[in-house]
């Protein structure tokens, strides 16, 4: 009976000593930023693997190295960390801390419009802008846009090549790439939509519905809609961080270099602070946020870059 005893009260003990989730980010996170600015912190790794926040105005590494990826506040800070046991959940800009269960949520099924098949030359628009018919002829007919009251459509050839025609069927002049898609920016000056596109001979770069070509043979990798950030994307020329030799960032406000390929810091990955919560796709909310640029070296530590292409590094 006494070991029956003393074993409920060394359990009892064990529980009370035995740190909550909560206990564990406070003491690892808040308690180490707490009086520091939340959109100052920025974060930090030495091999890019294990994570730490930086404040940028004393370069001073606040947290040990727990968060498994780099986070931000915008305005809450994401955290996925493994002390003791796995921990993910978002900390505001308050330091209340919210826990989330390790359950796997499904992703809702996506649905896709079925259109009316024609044999007109090429699909068919309504009043309200939506298409409604589209001619069997064409593999696949995607982002339809319009100028000066025409719609265009990029389609995909049975030569597995891709072109922009318009409702009749016409082809665009110059169109006759591998890859093609709109970047979801105007020209400026025009008002035409921006393409981004690979040619058979593997040049990428900007064209316009009219055939305006920007930045033609220097863009480095294809990227979509969702490799922007506010506006900005990053060109490099591989995929693995670790094996870029060269990369840059481009304002497709602009469709200009907002920093020119280089060769110093191997630049992978847009991130950005805010103390609202914003549109990351929405270039109009620039003015909300300090955007940073993720970037490794030779070292192999992983750092960012402020928004001029300058390395923000702990100081010794």
């Amino acid at each position: 009976m006494k070991r029956i005893l003393l074993a409920m009260m060394l359990g009892i003990g064990a529980l009370g000593f035995a740190q909550s989730d909560k206990e564990i980010v406070q003491k690892y996170i808040v308690d180490k930023i707490k009086g520091y600015k939340p959109t100052d912190l920025v974060p930090y790794s030495k091999d890019g693997e294990d994570w730490a926040l930086m404040d940028v105005k004393s370069r001073k590494v606040l947290t040990d190295y727990v968060l498994n990826w780099a986070s931000t506040f915008k305005p809450k800070l994401s955290i996925s960390m493994y002390v003791k046991r796995y921990i993910i959940g978002k900390v505001d800009s308050d330091y209340i801390i919210e826990l989330e269960s390790r359950r796997e949520t499904l992703s809702p099924e996506i649905g896709y419009r079925k259109y009316e098949k024609i044999n007109k030359p090429a699909f068919q628009m309504d009043e309200t802008g939506k298409k409604t018919a589209s001619n069997p002829k064409y593999k696949y007919i995607l982002d339809i846009v319009s100028h000066k009251g025409v719609y265009y459509a990029i389609v995909s050839k049975k030569d597995k090549s891709w072109t922009l025609i318009n409702e009749k069927g016409e082809e665009q002049k110059g169109f006759y790439f591998k890859e093609i898609s709109n970047i979801g920016y105007k020209d400026k000056e025009s008002e035409e939509d921006v393409f981004n596109v690979e040619d058979f001979d593997g040049k990428k770069g900007l064209i316009t519905i009219l055939g305006k070509k920007k930045l033609y043979g220097e863009l480095m990798n294809n990227f979509t809609k969702n490799d922007i950030v506010l506006g900005y994307v990053v060109q490099k020329d591989n995929d693995y961080s670790h094996e870029i030799k060269k990369s840059g960032v481009i304002d497709l406000t602009t469709q200009e270099w907002l920093i020119k390929p280089q060769e110093k810091y191997k630049i992978y990955d847009i991130i950005y602070t805010s103390s609202e919560k914003i549109k990351k796709y929405d270039e109009t909310d620039r003015s909300k946020a300090t955007i940073y640029f993720l970037a490794t070296d030779q070292s192999g530590q992983r750092f960012v870059l402020d928004i001029n292409g300058n390395p923000i590094l702990p100081k010794n």
